[in-house]
């Protein structure tokens, strides 16, 4: 095990920065069409069209969550669901020309976001905090067999003992 106050100090900042990067989206996109939720769908669709199950995976949404977020996306003609010919219960989700031009003006803000960040770090240090990130993120990968592990172990059952006091 992990040295306890190592632990407690990336647990903080684990969530710090979670809370923290989804307030600078929020307020990223505050005035733009969409939602963080639907830019991350838009973001996970770039490489091509998605089942709605592996667009729940890669984008971290309950597939109900995401039903609404993609009917959300397609009403603003960003995304098109088809089913499949091949099995009619799959959907598939595909980018609109108008949701990789909203995706690529986003992709840019992002950056420019990012890039922004950036600078507040020594130079010195950007590469290493970068790859530092990368492999945080190559872990916490849904398709990682070992982050599936991780998953299957946070089931520590507190909301049953907090609806009990109730």
């Amino acid at each position: 095990m992990a040295n306890k106050k190592l632990v407690t100090r990336s647990r903080r900042s684990f969530t710090r920065l979670a809370r923290f990067f989804n307030q600078l989206m929020r307020e990223q996109l505050m005035c733009g069409p969409v939602t963080v939720q639907q830019c991350y769908t838009l973001e996970a669709l770039t490489n091509g069209p998605l089942s709605m199950k592996d667009l729940a995976s890669e984008v971290a949404l309950h597939q109900s969550t995401l039903t609404r977020v993609v009917e959300k996306l397609e009403k603003q003609n960003l995304v098109r669901r088809t089913r499949k010919s091949d099995n009619q219960r799959s959907v598939e989700v595909r980018l609109t020309d108008a949701g990789k031009q909203t995706y690529s003006f986003l992709d840019a803000a992002g950056s420019q976001m990012i890039s922004d960040l950036l600078d507040l770090i020594p130079r010195e240090r950007q590469t290493e905090i970068v790859n530092a990130m990368e492999e945080v993120a190559k872990i916490l990968n849904p398709n990682n067999k070992e982050f599936l592990k991780l998953l299957q172990g946070c089931r520590c059952g507190i909301s049953g003992g907090m609806d009990n006091e109730s």
